[in-house]
């Protein structure tokens, strides 16, 4: 997590994400640049064009002295040994972060999410981060606007009991020797049944052995309702990191379904890392 790149509105949700950040970036000593996206609005006629241009120009402008300013802030509260810039993209904003991934070798994202709401901030923040998961392969950090300030110590990794998992489970051991943080694996199930309990014990023998040496826990939890039961297991072990693995069949499958993505982004007091099935397999 050498690159981060952080789309932020200048709003206190994305604010929080950047200070997450810049924890990160100085932790890996690494490159955080801080990105704010202006729309060019459609225009009719030459004249509206031209006025259309002035207003974005004015607004790039103004995003500009509050990133230069942003960026100083963060270096004061983080320290040296890491570096922080700014860009200013007039462009859709997951197109933009794409791009960023993709040309520049960005390997990490961090964004603001809030949402449950019918307020127009709650409405774009929410689907901006959703599109932004959907659009990229590198790992995308969510952080609600209700976060506690950056602290990364207890992780929590959800299972589906996949061997898919401890690929992605490499990648977590990563993030936790940077924060010096605690691994769990979690998996939840619906039913109480020998089979899955098997299934599940199986499992996590395999993942404690694996990962020993970075002493990796394993739980089964038993819940009728998957988002209920995440949660409540979230908030009885402090945890400050919930990981999740994004499906492509069938979008989220299982316990990462897409409306159970979507209310677990919307609604979650958890900062959220969401990584990539495909980039685990290559």
């Amino acid at each position: 997590m050498k690159k981060i790149l952080c789309p932020t509105d200048f709003s206190k949700t994305a604010t929080r994400a950047m200070e997450y950040a810049a924890f990160l970036a100085s932790q890996a000593h690494g490159q955080l640049t801080l990105l704010h996206v202006t729309h060019l609005p459609l225009a009719e006629t030459a004249e509206t064009a031209l006025v259309a241009t002035e207003v974005v120009g004015e607004m790039n402008r103004d995003a500009t002295d509050k990133l230069a300013s942003a960026c100083k802030y963060l270096q004061e509260q983080y320290g040296s040994g890491w570096e922080c810039d700014y860009e200013v993209k007039t462009a859709f904003l997951a197109d933009a972060v794409r791009n960023y991934v993709v040309h520049e070798g960005y390997d990490l994202v961090v964004v603001g999410s809030t949402g449950g709401g019918n307020t127009l901030e709650e409405i774009l923040i929410g689907s901006n981060t959703l599109a932004i998961i959907e659009d990229v392969s590198c790992p995308v950090l969510s952080i609600p606007t209700n976060a506690h300030k950056p602290r990364i110590q207890k992780i929590a990794y959800a299972s589906d009991l996949q061997d898919v998992d401890t690929q992605a489970l490499k990648q977590v051991m990563g993030l936790a020797a940077l924060t010096g943080a605690h691994v769990e694996v979690v998996h939840i199930e619906k039913k109480n049944d020998t089979e899955g309990q098997q299934k599940a014990a199986e499992f996590g023998r395999k993942i404690e052995e694996m990962f020993a040496a970075q002493n990796v826990h394993f739980s089964e939890i038993i819940h009728p309702d998957e988002e209920v039961g995440l949660k409540d297991y979230l908030t009885k072990t402090n945890t400050d990191l919930l990981v999740i693995l994004k499906r492509h069949r069938s979008f989220f499958s299982n316990l990462f379904h897409s409306s159970l993505t979507e209310k677990l982004t919307y609604h979650s007091k958890f900062p959220m890392l969401v990584l990539d099935e495909k980039a685990q397999l290559a």
